[in-house]
């Protein structure tokens, strides 16, 4: 008669995998923050320039100037004259260059289309750390591009 080793695992095997896990996790979660920090900057780029992008649409399409508002301090960008205003993480630093004629106050201003898509040019500096993204706004075509942006500009 041949006999059957029993199936499972022992409970000292149970433990060793548990302990390699927690000190995985060990690594990873501290980490984990950073990454989704990074996730959330990378958004936050691609909204402000998506915002641009949507109110030369609309200065374009209604035949009218279009306005993209930021407060700086806030955070806060506001898509021509919606009610909504839409708030960026508070971990992200913002500078707006525009011309001093769209300056409306201490941090806010404004970065206007016209109706033939030329724009008053300008854009908006995300800054995360030692990473700078500037949504930059040419002024002659209104074309709305993202750049990396060394610590001396």
């Amino acid at each position: 008669m041949r006999q059957v080793a029993p199936r499972g695992f022992s409970l000292l095997e149970l433990l060793l995998v548990m302990a390699i896990m927690a000190l995985g996790f060990a690594f990873i979660a501290p980490n984990f923050g950073k990454t989704l920090e990074g996730v959330r900057y990378r958004a936050a780029v691609r909204e402000v320039a998506s915002g641009l992008r949507q109110v030369r649409g609309i200065a374009l399409s209604q035949g009218r100037e279009a306005v993209f508002t930021v407060d700086v301090e806030q955070r806060l960008y506001r898509i021509d004259q919606r009610k909504k205003k839409y708030r960026l993480p508070d971990f992200i630093e913002l500078k707006l260059i525009t011309a001093e004629s769209e300056l409306t106050g201490p941090g806010k201003g404004n970065i206007r289309f016209y109706p033939d898509g030329s724009a008053t040019g300008g854009g908006v500096i995300l800054i995360w750390g030692p990473r700078r993204r500037q949504v930059k706004v040419n002024w002659l075509t209104g074309r709305v591009t993202i750049e990396e942006v060394s610590d001396e500009e």
